[in-house]
This record gives structure tokens, sequence and C-alpha cells, in this order.
């Protein structure tokens, strides 16, 4: 990151052609490094006239851990205990942006594009052992509902926050991809992620040993379900946008 912002200053420091010089399709070449709620971000951008321009690029967050407790049960039906459960972010995404300025010299722009990336938002395991006898890991695991969720070999049960991979987004903001008076600018972005209804993911078994992987609803737990599970999964539902605020710091390389 660090050699990214001496490019950036250096690239502050060269000259730059007529202010009044007119973008025509891919004829100039920017970049860009982004923080804000989607992440960090670092793009490229090229304008198709004066009054449009597209960029391409990557954002995710760090892998943030979050831990807590949940009051779960396995599915011997012998053993209700509390378990301790990691969570861990993995929002990575692939970026694809369209600006349209409706002035030609104006910084004020509305946005169009997708995020691509991995269905999975966060991913969360069990670090204290639910099934004590070892010899139960890979057969034995967490009843949620009518629906058990397996373990692996090593006695760990694993879930995923899920969303869709395909994101359009839609926004407006302030500042060109691609400065047109100064070799380095600022910009602003404000707009959502259309990411759909998140959801729990995790492998499940039925009574007849057939495995398969269920996105779970809040409507799929029972009375007898972690309560703060529940509302935590019936909150979630109802966040089918994720809001995108973020600046930009934009830097003209040719």
């Amino acid at each position: 990151m660090s050699s990214i912002l001496l490019l950036f200053m250096t690239l502050s420091a060269l000259p730059v052609k007529a202010q009044d010089e007119e973008f025509g399709f891919f004829d100039h070449l920017g970049g860009g490094i982004s923080l804000g709620t989607d992440g960090i971000g670092i793009d490229v951008a090229t304008p198709l006239t004066d009054w449009a321009a597209v960029r391409a690029g990557i954002s995710f967050w760090p892998k943030i851990k979050y831990e807590r407790n949940f009051h779960l049960k396995n599915n011997d039906n012998t053993l209700t205990d509390n378990v301790d459960v990691e969570a861990k972010l993995n929002i990575f995404d692939f970026k694809l942006l369209a600006d349209f300025y409706p002035i030609k010299t104006s910084s004020f722009h509305i946005t169009a594009g997708a995020f691509i990336g991995s269905e999975d938002a966060a991913h969360a395991t069990n670090t204290s052992m639910f099934i004590k006898d070892p010899a139960d890991y890979g057969k034995l695991g967490l009843v949620l509902g009518e629906y058990r969720v397996t373990t692996d070999k090593q006695g760990y049960a694993h879930a995923d926050v899920k969303v869709n991979s395909f994101k359009p987004y839609i926004g407006i903001g302030f500042g060109r991809a691609v400065p047109k008076k100064s070799r380095v600018s600022v910009s602003f972005d404000l707009g959502v992620k259309f990411w759909g209804k998140p959801g729990l993911g995790a492998m499940t078994e039925d009574d007849w040993g057939e495995k398969k992987y269920h996105k779970f609803s809040y409507k799929d737990l029972d009375e007898n379900d972690d309560e703060d599970l529940k509302d935590g999964l019936k909150t979630a539902e109802k966040i089918i946008v994720f809001p995108v605020l973020n600046i930009r710091l934009s830097g003209r390389i040719l």
C-alpha cells in the first residue's frame, strides 16, 4: 500500500496538459485506491468520452474475526451445551463500474455496474468441542430446527453466510475516475450493492444418511434453537442491499 501512495505522490508532481483538454475513447488511464463500507478497493479507470468513464478492480475486507457463544445441541439428543463459535469475514469482489457525467464539465456522476465474487460473505466454525467423544466426529453434528448439520472428522461444524455472487450496483458520487485538471484528485461514492437475501449455509444430513448443502432461513429454526441465532438470521434476511460509502484517491497515469 505504501508503494501505491508513493506512486500517487509522484504523479501529483508531474505536469498535465491544458485544462480544457477533451477526453476520448480509452485515450487516458488512471488508477485509484478507495476505503469505505465495501472495504479496501484498488482499480484502474479510463474515459470513454467527457461524459463517461469505466472502472475495473477489486474490493475486499480484511479477514476480521468475531467470537461469541451460542446455546446449541448435538444430534444424539444427549448433550445441550454452550458452543463457542468464531466467524470470519470473507468478502472479496471484482468490480466493473461505469460512471456517467450529466454535464460535460461536471464531477457529479451516476454509477452503474456490478460486484462479482464469492457467495460466502463470512465463514463460521465452532472453537469448542460440543461432541465429547472423538469416535463421533464426522458422524454427529448440530441440530437446527429439523436439520442436522454435520461435523468433519476433526469435530468441527462449518457454516457460511451466503449472499449472491453477482451483485448489481447503482449509486451517485462526486469526482472524476480519471482526473482532468490535476494528476491526483479525491472522489466520493454513495450507493448500494444488491446482494440478495442473506442466509446461513451448512452441510446437512437426513435420516437416510444423504448429505446436501442447505441454506437456512430463520423460519427453519424452532423454539428449541438459540434465540440470538434466530434473531440474527431474521434481521440479516431483511438486509437485501448493502450500503456503499467510500472515498477514493484517484491518480492520472497517462
